[in-house]
């Protein structure tokens, strides 16, 4: 039951926070069947979070042991929520090892009842825009399954989970399903060669994994690649609503970009390098930005119009929503402050505070009916979700209105500069 709740509770939290989540290629998951669903880890929770609420099927997870082994309250949390610890040698030593014997146990039951678990086989998390080397237990425990449970015909289905930039309030989650990998055609090979059977399984989801993420080899280049990804999510135009989309064009460009920069020489890099540090030096000189230039014409009069109409709702959306938000981020920042683990301490934070804050409202109504009190709980939300589309706007035309102090000679000049650095070296990003 709790499960069900915090899966509702996250949905809302999540359709907030994010301006969009592109879930792409779900429908190759087989029905019927043990599934493993295997993503990197860029943040703590949020993407087996999305997934839970998205997928429409119930999941279980494999989680980090090291808060469960001696704390009550963490041991209810990962039973309620169908999270199996499991112990990393680098965090509990050997003396909690053991305890993963229960966990495997746990995960061969779940598979033999032909249902869905997660495992994050990177092993860790870290905020940044590359895979990291996958470890070998995902395989362990599906050969662990196959030998007690000989008949499963177990599907390994590799996620890429990419993000714009997941500790930014209304940034892009994009989530890429590949193709599953059939385990029983290990088996054999299994039977011969156990050890080089987990090797070659551990190879094929790292390739499945590195195909579906934006992987950028070398640290050095975070900064030059991510100057094209900007490009790339400010030509990307996409409607409020829906939230959770099935659009992977936005991945495939942003991947292509990457992959193509990798394969550059020191020297092809260093002259990108330069044609994207004067286009962005001479955007800061202006005091504008890519999103600005982009979404220049957002400052118009039908825009400014229904700017001046919505600032009232809009200021009451902000004004009956901010107190549990302001407490949740507080909160979140305060518990989490990594940057890896803050957006989904704020996220489930502010979910938990505001659906406190709705009960609270409700209750202290009692006096005004059944009927106003309704109203007040339906409005309030809907006013909240009002003023964050507000906020979207108001950006779009702020920003728009300070390219629309320049000349248009110096716009276009910049447009044009914009267009070559995006051709730079057959570099094509399509807009």
């Amino acid at each position: 039951m709790l499960y069900h709740f915090s899966k509702s509770l996250a949905k809302i939290g999540l359709s907030v926070y994010f301006r969009k989540i592109y879930l792409v290629n779900t429908d190759v998951l087989p029905k019927d069947r043990p599934i493993i669903l295997a993503a990197n880890h860029p943040t703590a929770l949020i993407e087996p979070v999305i997934m839970a609420c998205w997928l429409g099927r119930s999941m279980s997870f494999i989680a980090r042991g090291d808060l469960y082994k001696n704390n009550l309250l963490a041991r209810k949390l990962y039973d309620w929520h169908r999270m199996a610890p499991i112990f990393r040698l680098e965090d509990s030593g050997y003396s909690n090892l053991r305890s993963n014997y229960a966990t495997f146990e746990r995960c061969f039951e779940i598979l033999r009842k032909n249902k869905i678990l997660m495992i994050l086989p990177e092993g860790r998390t870290i905020h940044e825009k590359r895979l990291r080397p996958i470890r070998k237990g995902t395989a362990r425990i599906i050969f662990g399954a196959l030998e007690k449970y000989g008949d499963m015909d177990i599907h390994l289905v590799p996620i890429g989970v990419n993000y714009t930039d997941s500790d930014s309030f209304r940034s892009v989650a994009m989530l890429e399903f590949g193709e599953p990998i059939r385990c029983t055609e290990y088996s054999k090979l299994y039977e011969e060669n156990p050890a080089k059977a987990i090797n070659k399984m551990t190879q094929d989801l790292g390739k499945g994994l590195k195909s579906k993420v934006i992987h950028i080899n070398d640290e050095s280049d975070d900064d030059l690649v991510e100057s094209f990804l900007t490009l790339a999510e400010n030509d990307k135009s996409d409607s409020l609503l829906p939230i959770s989309v099935n659009d992977n064009s936005l991945f495939e460009k942003q991947k292509s970009i990457t992959d193509f920069i990798n394969e550059l020489s020191e020297k092809e890099k260093t002259g990108l390098k330069d044609k994207a540090e004067s286009y962005y030096t001479k955007l800061k000189k202006l005091q504008i930005t890519d999103f600005a230039l982009i979404y220049r014409k957002s400052f118009s009069f039908s825009n400014s119009l229904l700017l001046v109409l919505g600032a009232l709702p809009a200021l009451l959306g902000y004004v009956l929503n901010i107190l549990p938000i302001w407490i949740g981020n507080f909160i979140g920042n305060k518990a989490a402050p990594s940057i890896e683990f803050r957006a989904i301490a704020v996220i489930f934070s502010s979910s938990f505070l505001y659906l406190l804050y709705g009960i609270g409202l409700y209750s202290a109504g009692f006096m005004m009916g059944f009927g106003w009190r309704t109203l007040a709980l339906i409005s309030i939300p809907m006013l909240g979700y009002f003023f964050v589309a507000y906020r979207d706007l108001f950006q779009k035309w702020n920003a728009a209105r300070k390219v629309a102090k320049w000349p248009s000679q110096t716009i276009d000049e910049l447009l044009n500069e914009r267009g070559a650095l995006k051709s730079s070296a057959d570099l094509q990003i399509r807009t």
